[in-house]
């Protein structure tokens, strides 16, 4: 990371209308007549000060879409659909998303499995995520390491800072980005920090997921009504199936680990024919591999009760 750096909100636009002089569509947060609020298209007039969180992980979708086609067949042959080229400054996004996006990224970009449309997708994406000062509805990010602020996941992270912002980088577009602004010591960001920490309350350790809890899965998949609204309220998951669509064309969508059929075999068989099985390996994943931001959005989405939050509260019969 380079030195911290001092902005105006006046700077910041500054920053922003650079990337759009560079082929960059700048999306920001703006609120809808609902309430929600959504990445739009556009500068923002100022910092919206109840801005918590997006109801849904836009930064996700950014690069790795619900569905997205991929070929389609033809008198012609195949026709093979190519990512979406557009170029997406994304202004505003939560240290959550920022820290999903890492996660993504380690698997999608070579270490596991190397993905050419995630990686075209993230080639053109530039994230300016910006620290949080207050918790948001069911979360425990500070637990998880991905709030208030990001370690990792971002081109530039900004803090609020009395009238202005603190502003740190992370990539070298970043850092060229922020190159005629003045320094600030380290001890300051690291001030803000502290004081944001402050904001949130007490960290408690999560739980390691590496044996299997027969209890506190039964209970938790009793409650499951299979809707799927966690997986895809889930800045992390990915998990994807390829299927039919049309007449010739083959799609790819994302695949909850919580429905029968994603563990399906032939013949009929299943690695996790029960409810209870599928609960096991979603907390596996989040909690044993560490796929979990802490964002909150899978307990608030969730109409049974048996996300993140019934997992953390609920005591399991033995270690898990």
């Amino acid at each position: 990371m380079s030195g911290a750096k001092r902005l105006s909100w006046g700077d910041l636009t500054r920053v922003l209308r650079a990337l759009e002089k560079e082929g960059y569509e700048v999306l920001s947060p703006q609120k809808n007549r609902w309430g929600d609020w959504f990445p739009e298209p556009g500068l923002p007039a100022g910092w919206p000060g109840d801005f918590q969180n997006y109801a849904y992980p836009f930064l996700k979708e950014a690069v790795f879409p619900l569905e997205e086609p991929l070929f389609s067949s033809g008198g012609t042959g195949f026709v093979f659909h190519a990512a979406e080229d557009r170029r997406l400054a994304f202004f505003g996004a939560r240290p959550c998303d920022a820290e999903a996006l890492a996660y993504t990224d380690l698997f999608f970009t070579g270490r596991f499995f190397a993905d050419s449309r995630y990686r075209a997708r993230r080639r053109n994406l530039f994230v300016i995520a910006a620290a949080c000062r207050a918790p948001c509805p069911k979360s425990f990010c500070v637990a998880a390491q991905a709030g208030p602020w990001a370690r990792k996941g971002f081109d530039i992270q900004v803090y609020p800072a009395g009238g202005d912002w603190l502003a740190e980088a992370a990539t070298l577009q970043g850092r060229r980005l922020l190159s005629a602004y003045p320094d600030v010591r380290r001890e300051d960001l690291l001030r803000v920090r502290r004081e944001l920490e402050g904001l949130f309350p007490a960290p408690g350790p999560l739980p390691r997921h590496t044996v299997r809890d027969a209890a506190r899965t039964g209970w938790l998949g009793a409650r499951c009504f299979r809707c799927g609204a966690c997986i895809w309220l889930c800045p992390t998951c990915t998990c994807y199936d390829q299927c039919r669509f049309g007449k010739d064309g083959v799609k790819r969508e994302q695949d909850p680990c919580l429905f029968e059929g994603y563990h399906r075999l032939a013949g009929g068989a299943s690695l996790r024919p029960t409810q209870p099985h599928r609960m096991d390996f979603r907390y596996e994943c989040k909690f044993g591999v560490g796929a979990c931001v802490g964002c909150g959005r899978c307990s608030v989405g969730c109409v049974g009760y048996a996300a993140m939050e019934a997992y953390l509260e609920r005591p399991g019969s033995r270690a898990t």
